[in-house]
């Protein structure tokens, strides 16, 4: 019999190091996508300090892991890598200056979270994980925030989550019901189990939050899935299944808003109407025009390189009148925020990045809906949804919601190839040193988080 001790101590040693090899990178986005999910999220929506640091880090590990210049077209990783940079360049040459740095940071870690997880998720398996990660995320985000809301002894308090505020907290769960939704209407498993647990959940706190934005847009997105669904074969069925899990969705709103959770038992949407009794839509979208007229006035006088980083609520008082006399740090929609803080030389590379990201997901769409394709379908709606939401609130200014868009980009927009592969090892060298080295700089830049919404501008 041969024993243990008969077997040679380099036989015992060994080790399959191509095996290890192959399953580094899976590890490296799974810490990555785990970080963003639940370390950042966290952390105030990822603007406490050191979050997006520590974050950043875990994203150099998968950059060398996964070395996305390999698969990626350049021009994808220029406009990765160039979102990052153009940020940067703000912090050097705009008023507010380095004091916005953890701004300049989130824009950065963003556009390298879609390189790195674009590169990665290149089979279904991989794609199906990512989407996973997004359900997870906001079943996760529900749970961190139940124990607040359900400790105020009434469900007419808005859910705030872990982001403190019921915007930005309904649309980071409206992302997890979006693509529960889509999982289960097309059946896949074993993911949509799952996302049966997560989807009512997710869709019950957006009704909590009281966001009347991550509401209606959850409505649109579910008739999105709806003519999704219509598409291709086996029709009734993923309808029936869409309309199972949205009556599931309503019916676990219902009974979260009563006993034994709650002594008394009212509407999910008692919160809405409560926050609607004093904050009206007409008087919201009269302030939400104000805030992007100022926007704009900003622009007018920083157009190269905007008033820098958390300038918006110093440089609109010195350039607008402020008839109204609301004063806020956000201009409430990310697109003018962008033109805002960093003018032509951010918002030019940004717009330019949600136009065509936006653009090639309701393109692809309808033929990831004909072959069934739940992760790119639930991704595309997921993506025009974020998009929307964020024209009308602050939602890129939580760095967590910032790589959400990301995470759904690569899911909407499908794999990536490029014409000729980067074999070059001076090549792959270059792009490995751009993209350590932002994220180093955005390490040091957010290391004390973004928590200071408004830094001075001097007068003019």
């Amino acid at each position: 019999m041969v024993t243990y001790a008969d077997v040679d101590t380099s036989t015992r040693l060994a080790i399959d190091w191509p095996r290890v090899a192959a399953v580094v990178p899976d590890a490296a986005i799974g810490a990555v996508l785990v970080s963003w999910a639940t370390w950042l999220t966290w952390g105030t929506g990822g603007r406490e300090p050191y979050r997006l640091s520590i974050h950043a880090l875990v994203i150099a590990i998968a950059v060398v892991s996964v070395r996305p210049w390999r698969v990626l077209p350049p021009t994808v990783m220029a406009l990765g890598t160039g979102l990052g940079a153009a940020a940067v360049l703000v912090t050097a040459t705009a008023p507010t200056g380095w004091a916005g740095a953890d701004d300049a940071a989130s824009y950065a870690i963003a556009g390298q979270t879609f390189l790195v997880v674009a590169a990665w998720a290149r089979d279904d398996g991989r794609r199906m994980a990512v989407l996973g990660a997004v359900i997870g995320a906001a079943g996760l985000e529900f749970a961190q925030g139940w124990l607040a809301w359900w400790g105020s002894a009434t469900p007419t308090v808005p859910f705030q989550g872990t982001f403190f505020w019921h915007n930005q907290a309904g649309i980071f769960l409206a992302a997890g019901a979006v693509t529960s939704w889509a999982t289960i209407a097309y059946g896949a498993r074993p993911l949509s189990t799952f996302a049966w647990v997560a989807g009512p959940l997710a869709g019950a706190g957006v009704l909590f939050s009281t966001s009347r934005g991550s509401q209606m847009g959850l409505g649109v997105s579910a008739a999105v899935l709806a003519g999704a669904c219509l598409l291709g074969s086996d029709t009734l069925r993923r309808l029936a299944r869409l309309g199972g899990v949205l009556l599931a969705t309503g019916a676990v709103s219902v009974v979260l808003t009563g006993p034994p959770f709650f002594a008394h038992r009212t509407s999910p949407t008692a919160a809405t109407a409560v926050r609607g009794a004093h904050e009206d839509l007409s008087g919201n979208g009269h302030q939400r025009l104000e805030d992007w007229r100022r926007a704009w006035e900003v622009f007018k006088h920083w157009p190269v390189s905007g008033a820098g980083f958390h300038s918006y609520s110093s440089a609109s008082g010195l350039v607008t009148d402020n008839r109204d006399h609301v004063h806020t740090a956000f201009a409430h929609n990310g697109f003018l925020q962008s033109l805002s803080d960093g003018g032509l030389l951010l918002s030019l590379p940004f717009w330019g990045a949600c136009v065509l990201l936006a653009v090639v997901a309701a393109r692809r769409l309808p033929a990831a809906a004909r072959r069934r394709d739940a992760a790119q379908v639930g991704g595309a709606v997921l993506l025009l949804l974020l998009l929307c939401h964020s024209g009308m609130d602050f939602d890129w200014s939580y760095p967590a919601l910032l790589i959400l868009a990301a995470v759904a980009a690569v899911l909407a927009v499908g794999v990536l190839r490029p014409r000729s592969p980067v074999t070059s090892c001076r090549t792959g060298t270059i792009w490995c040193t751009i993209l350590l080295l932002g994220l180093l700089v955005s390490a040091v830049g957010a290391w004390h988080g973004g928590l200071n919404l408004n830094v001075a501008v001097e007068a003019l």
